[in-house]
């Protein structure tokens, strides 16, 4: 785990979603969230992605802090109804289904209560952070990184991405050496490399130099995410970076299947360089329009 420990520091800095208000790192690699009131500090608990712990202190806030007006997250049109859904309940309530993990859950239901939706969206089971619903309101804009399409090899057996290199010097971290590498030709050093993808699920690779082909690779969980995304010969993928008017700022991993049809739409969000649409081509991605830096 302290390979590339050193080049992971500067890469989270750029890539991996900002430190937000009541979250903490934990040793083990999760994360923690906690929020004040009272003058008491409150434990929500411990989550798997960064993500998941300021969203449980996003909605924490509402029942402990309803005067307090900073947010992890912009409004959307699914957590606007969360303070409703917390009227009902007591604030024990409320801190329970944070810690338990239901509250996500339960918080769809009651939705689908109140509204009749079959899908109120986000991941892991309804309720959630989407990027549909964080672009909705311009709060975040996003580049595309860049693109590839997927090769026999990519999909095949033998489990690993090849990144160009072009894109793996100017958008990852170095991968460093320890002194038993150096003496390999054929591997380098490694670094774990996290992104979110389009329901902000948390997909992590292992990200290496293998000297033998001279060739800048992710191995370990590229099969899981080919098999989970059911990714084919010809489909492409593409990272793009989110970036909210605030600072916030993470990394997107995203599919498009060779069968799929591109529109053009209104983009997500301005970055505050106006420029013609009209001379700028993107491609559509999951009801946004990302254009081409």
């Amino acid at each position: 785990m302290e390979k590339g420990m050193l080049s992971m520091v500067s890469f989270a800095k750029r890539f991996r979603v900002d430190r937000f208000k009541g979250v903490v790192p934990q040793q083990n690699g999760h994360w923690g969230a906690q929020i004040y009131a009272n003058h008491q500090r409150i434990w929500l608990g411990t989550f798997k992605s960064e993500v998941d712990a300021a969203m449980a202190y996003d909605s924490a806030a509402i029942k402990l802090r309803s005067g307090d007006s900073h947010r992890n997250f912009p409004w959307t049109n699914i957590t606007i109804q969360e303070p409703k859904f917390q009227s009902l309940l007591t604030t024990d309530a409320v801190l329970n289904m944070i810690r338990d993990g239901s509250y996500p859950s339960k918080f769809a239901d009651f939705l689908r209560s109140q509204q009749g939706e079959t899908d109120v969206g986000g991941a892991g089971g309804g309720g959630g952070l989407n990027l549909s619903s964080l672009c909705g309101d311009g709060n975040f804009f996003c580049t595309l990184l860049f693109q590839k399409e997927l090769t026999p090899s990519d999909v095949g057996k033998l489990n690993r991405l090849v990144i160009p290199k072009r894109y793996a010097v100017k958008h990852f971290p170095t991968v460093p050496e320890s002194d038993e590498q150096k003496q390999s030709e054929r591997v380098g050093g490694e670094v774990q490399l996290e992104f979110y993808d389009r329901e902000m699920c948390l997909w992590k690779f292992r990200y290496c130099y293998w000297k033998s082909s001279q060739s800048f690779v992710f191995t370990r969980g590229w099969n899981r995410f080919v098999k989970e995304k059911g990714l084919r010969e010809n489909d492409t993928i593409a990272f793009y970076l989110y970036e909210s008017k605030d600072g916030q700022s993470f990394i997107v991993i995203d599919v498009a299947k060779k069968d799929e049809e591109q529109h053009e739409v209104v983009g997500c969000g301005s970055s505050g360089r106006e420029e013609d649409s009209n001379k700028r081509k993107g491609i559509r991605l999951f009801g946004v329009q990302i254009y081409q830096p």
